[in-house]
């Protein structure tokens, strides 16, 4: 269940975010349908739960951590502008510390993101990945 909340509360702020943006940022999120345009920017994200743990044995505390990997796509032969434009932003947005409330719970970005090295993916997009780091305390 509290995957499913981690999920909930970063895809939605990033969500929030890249819909600002001028233009917006369409989003492939996991099992989403989404089909990338040619010569169009877009961002996907994957959760990528590690183990639970119990940090107060004989308690029902579970401690859910994790990263959420952003993958920053623009159009191959642009250059590294956009892309790290983009990508700083998106730290910014995941900044240490920020806490994200989510039906009664609190994801907490308590690591600075992380900018990957950029490749081309062979299918016309340069991508530059950024991880952010989380964890959430569920004591019910």
């Amino acid at each position: 269940m509290s995957d499913a909340i981690i999920r909930s509360a970063i895809e939605g702020r990033l969500k929030t975010w890249a819909q600002a943006q001028t233009p917006a940022i369409p989003i492939a999120f996991a099992n989403s349908g989404y089909r990338p345009v040619t010569g169009q920017r877009y961002l996907s994200g994957t959760l990528v739960p590690a183990i639970t743990l119990n940090p107060s044995q004989g308690g029902k505390h579970k401690r859910y951590h994790g990263f959420y990997q952003v993958d920053v796509r623009v159009p191959d032969g642009g250059g590294t502008g956009d892309i790290s434009t983009i990508a700083k932003a998106i730290e910014v947005l995941f900044e240490c510390p920020t806490t994200i409330p989510k039906d009664g719970l609190n994801v907490h970005i308590n690591r600075t993101p992380s900018t990957g090295p950029g490749a081309s993916d062979g299918a016309g997009f340069y991508m530059v990945p950024v991880t952010v780091w989380y964890d959430l305390d569920d004591f019910s």
